[in-house]
């Protein structure tokens, strides 16, 4: 009996876990958040209020994070007409390295450093790249955590529509 006992708990425990282990879900608000930014700046929530804000969660030794770069690329010229949109790619690397990385392949957009804690808040199951698409109103209007999918037009439609409200 005690047996059991212990291993219903262990059961319950374990589900317990893996719930709070899940990503959150578009129409869900943003957590706090404070970025430090490549450009000596700082990033937090308060900062983009009004703003549509594209996050991609990457590091550097990335390969699918890396490879995905000149798309993301395309389409922050592509919108860089607006001031109503934010493009922010929040890594996991140190300073130094990502400046390293940036003189080898190009990345426009505003780079955030040690971002570790933010990527575990955001990012909860830890897969990269992530995706997420704040809405003006400080919710997710997109959220791609790991579909390693090859192309970005549920990514832009998300962006576009939440450029749209």
């Amino acid at each position: 009996m005690k047996r059991l006992f212990l291993l219903f708990c262990f059961l319950w425990l374990s589900v317990t876990l893996v719930a709070q282990e899940e990503n959150f879900k578009v129409g869900d608000s943003i957590p706090n958040f404070k970025l430090w930014l490549t450009d000596g700046t700082r990033l937090t929530q308060e900062d983009i209020k009004d703003k549509v804000v594209v996050f991609k969660f990457w590091f550097t030794s990335c390969l699918p994070c890396v490879i995905d770069i000149p798309p993301l690329n395309e389409l922050v010229v592509e919108m860089e007409n607006r001031n109503d949109i934010l493009f922010v790619a929040p890594a996991l690397d140190r300073k130094e390295p990502i400046f390293e990385f940036l003189n080898k392949h190009p990345f426009v957009f505003k780079i955030a450093y040690s971002a570790m804690d933010v990527s575990e808040v955001f990012n909860k199951k830890q897969v990269y790249p992530s995706y997420f698409v704040i809405d003006k109103n400080g919710k997710f209007a997109y959220v791609d955590s790991g579909s390693k999918q090859s192309h970005f037009m549920p990514l832009k439609k998300a962006i576009l529509k939440a450029l749209e409200e």
